[in-house]
């Protein structure tokens, strides 16, 4: 797979910056520039240039990017993309047991600053029953492992 290269925030204003400023530098940024909000990102894969209104957060492999679906976090659905826009696959909510309800439940953009269970990039959701760190294959969406917080993040 071709890695995504130089994702960018677009602004407002027409300018661009890297999508990983400090906050220091951020602010200088808007201070300057007059620039008020993100209203696209663009990144390179395979000497192309690609362009999505989703905010969306790069794979820890930097083969593609996950964004919510309808940019909508009450969605409770994550979408994959591959470095070329196109899309790899949709994540719901998983089932974990009886109690589940994923209908009720969420899960936010990885990565998770939380690290337990021994899951290093993971994703925090609920099932609609209880929290948990979520671990899925970013390749296929296959859950490979959940872990349940012994304190809330």
């Amino acid at each position: 797979m071709n890695k995504v290269e130089q994702l960018e925030c677009v602004w407002d204003n027409g300018l661009s910056t890297p999508e990983q400023l400090s906050l220091e530098e951020l602010q200088l940024f808007i201070d300057q520039t007059g620039a008020r909000r993100v209203v696209a990102r663009r990144w390179l894969s395979n000497n192309v240039r690609y362009k999505t209104h989703h905010q969306v957060r790069l794979l820890q492999d930097q083969s593609g990017l996950v964004f919510y679906e309808n940019d909508d976090p009450q969605s409770r659905r994550l979408v994959v993309m591959n470095g070329d826009g196109s899309r790899r696959f949709t994540l719901g909510v998983p089932r974990i047991d009886n109690n589940s309800h994923p209908a009720k439940g969420y899960l936010s953009l990885p990565p998770s600053s939380a690290r337990f269970g021994g899951i290093d990039w993971g994703c925090e959701g609920n099932d609609g029953y209880t929290d948990y760190l979520f671990d899925f294959d970013w390749n296929t969406g296959k859950l490979l492992r959940y872990a349940r917080p012994s304190r809330p993040w």
